[in-house]
């Protein structure tokens, strides 16, 4: 997958700040993906799904994509999806966040079979 951000500028190793931010006017969004990211790498998928020191594209939510196919990550997203529906406002957050993990997952693994397809 093509980076966006070399090196030490990637905005999203920390929430976006209004001077930080490498797509001015788009903190809230840079907010809302550094939020999804941050309950990844420490909440409860780090702790079901992640070994010590394993990268998020060595994690099973990739593995299980590229064993299953794209429709595992996505069946994932759309009952996050569904789930929040029901929930109060702080609990469908977390849902939804969860489910942009999700769709990452899927994304990862279809730029890594572009990249196959593209050397072919």
């Amino acid at each position: 997958m093509e980076r966006v951000f070399v090196g030490n500028e990637n905005p999203c190793l920390s929430v976006c700040e209004e001077t930080r931010c490498a797509f001015p006017g788009y903190e809230s969004l840079c907010d809302v993906f550094s939020k999804a990211i941050a309950r990844a790498a420490t909440g409860k998928g780090k702790e079901r799904h992640a070994s010590p020191g394993e990268k998020f594209e060595d994690q099973f939510i990739c593995r299980g994509t590229r064993e299953e196919g794209h429709g595992a990550p996505r069946f994932q997203a759309i009952k996050k999806i569904t789930e929040a529906k029901r929930l109060d406002k702080d609990a469908a957050i977390k849902e939804l966040l969860d489910a942009m993990v999700y769709l990452a997952a899927d994304v990862i693994v279809l730029s890594e079979e572009l990249e196959i397809t593209k050397k072919k």
